[in-house]
């Protein structure tokens, strides 16, 4: 317990405070105003309560709580297994510079560690041919990671485990945009869908809905509800629930009868195979300048729908977009393009 009291002397009042740490009462001086011994009495209780009560924690205990945390929340299996792998990486970073307390976590980690992941070159996902494709993380997937392990610090706080997240600083890098997507004209369509062979119903539903791949691979029976289609979306967790052209119910109508629509697409060799059978119809160097992928026809989708008027606020909806920013990238090239065709 501490109190505050005063004592008036030549220059004037005092502000004291008493303070009892370890069951021994101490005074110290508050200085000249009521408000600044206030501020002063609060640091003296944090640093003689919070210090005696919290001990000094174990990183990968607070790792392996946090872990267990996230998963009684609302966030989707896929994306907990993306936080588990971000906080680890940096989590294994500590240990490896000989830091096994969270309080040891300073600031200046933090920044070293992610000056050391922008420089890190990754495998891309684009796949062309047997050529493998590196480069280094992008802008935006370094701020989501930033912003995982800041949630894991913030939780280390709210548990009272540390007093300061040490990510506090660290500051996002700027997301440069052209402000295009690449899709695909309607002789690129004619070519990929003539040589599409197993593949043609799965590219035919990613073509007239717009869905990511990663929601179209888990794809059952028990997500379509008549003329709708209901899937929780991997990258957000969010539910999808948009109505379905029925020209696509006609084409996915012999799958209907199977445990999952596109099982084959399960295996990852399998994905690689369905992205690679487009690529191989263009040159490497296009594929690789408009990272051509499944989810070029997403764009291609938003980009005709723009193009028959629908308004972007049904489109966000139909994208499952979460801002209307995102929508606007392809409403901004629409209208784009419409201005270059009178010049």
């Amino acid at each position: 317990m501490a109190t505050i009291y005063t004592r008036k002397g030549a220059t004037g009042t005092k502000f004291y405070i008493n303070i009892v740490i370890d069951g021994k009462r101490s005074r110290r001086f508050a200085g000249y105003t009521k408000e600044a011994a206030k501020l002063k009495l609060k640091r003296f209780e944090y640093e003689a309560v919070f210090t005696k009560q919290s001990p000094s924690i174990n990183i990968d205990k607070a790792y392996s709580s946090y872990m267990d945390y996230i998963q009684t929340t609302s966030i989707n299996s896929r994306q907990v297994t993306v936080i588990k792998r971000k906080v680890g990486w940096f989590c294994e970073y500590c240990k490896v510079k000989g830091i096994t307390k969270l309080e040891d976590v300073k600031s200046s980690h933090s920044k070293a560690y992610i000056i050391k992941r922008s420089d890190t070159m990754v495998q891309s996902r684009y796949h062309c041919g047997e050529e493998q494709i590196y480069q280094k993380i992008s802008p935006s997937t370094l701020n989501r990671e930033i912003g995982f392990i800041k949630r894991f610090f913030n939780y280390c706080i709210d548990m009272e485990w540390m007093d300061r997240n040490p990510f506090r600083s660290v500051k996002p890098f700027k997301v440069k945009s052209n402000g295009q997507r690449y899709h695909f004209t309607p002789d690129q369509l004619e070519l990929i869908m003539a040589n599409a062979g197993r593949f043609y119903d799965f590219y035919y539903l990613l073509l007239h809905t717009g869905i990511r791949c990663t929601d179209a691979y888990k794809l059952k029976p028990e997500h379509f509800d008549g003329k709708y289609i209901k899937v929780q979306m991997n990258k957000t967790g969010d539910f999808l629930h948009v109505p379905i052209p029925e020209h696509v119910l006609d084409v996915l109508q012999p799958r209907m009868g199977l445990c999952t629509l596109f099982a084959p697409l399960k295996s990852d060799r399998q994905r690689r195979n369905c992205v690679k059978n487009i690529q191989r119809l263009f040159e490497p160097d296009f594929v690789r300048k408009n990272n051509i992928n499944l989810h070029t026809f997403r764009h291609t989708y938003a980009h005709n729908m723009l193009n028959k008027g629908v308004p972007k606020e049904v489109l966000q909806t139909l994208l499952g977009h979460r801002s209307i920013k995102t929508t606007e990238i392809y409403a901004n090239w629409v209208r784009k393009e419409e201005l270059e065709k009178w010049v």
